[in-house]
């Protein structure tokens, strides 16, 4: 048995053309301005409050640690100073390399 496959043929003049483009084009900007990455949860899964209260748990340790054990750890004011001073010193290039 084959399948059939039906084909229609629209005709749109130019002018109706551009003007679904213009009206359809800021429709859809507008609708994914709304839809900000923080208000999307569909990448998040399935609801797992204990899952979520553990890796909460353990990212307030992670935090506490970084507070009480700053080593390793900058500021951003300690970071553009440090980027300062390497400048300065000729040690940072203003070549960029690909990576490799």
């Amino acid at each position: 048995m084959g399948v059939t496959t039906r084909r229609s043929v629209v005709s749109v003049s130019l002018n109706d053309l551009e003007s679904l483009i213009r009206r359809v084009i800021p429709e859809e900007l507008a609708r994914q301005r709304q839809q900000h990455i923080l208000d999307d949860w569909s990448h998040g899964g399935p609801g797992d409050p204990v899952g979520d209260e553990d890796l909460l748990r353990d990212a307030q340790a992670a935090s506490e640690g970084y507070r009480v054990n700053r080593e390793g750890w900058l500021t951003w004011e300690e970071f553009e100073a440090e980027i300062g001073r390497a400048e300065a010193a000729g040690a940072m290039s203003q070549e960029v390399q690909p990576p490799v």
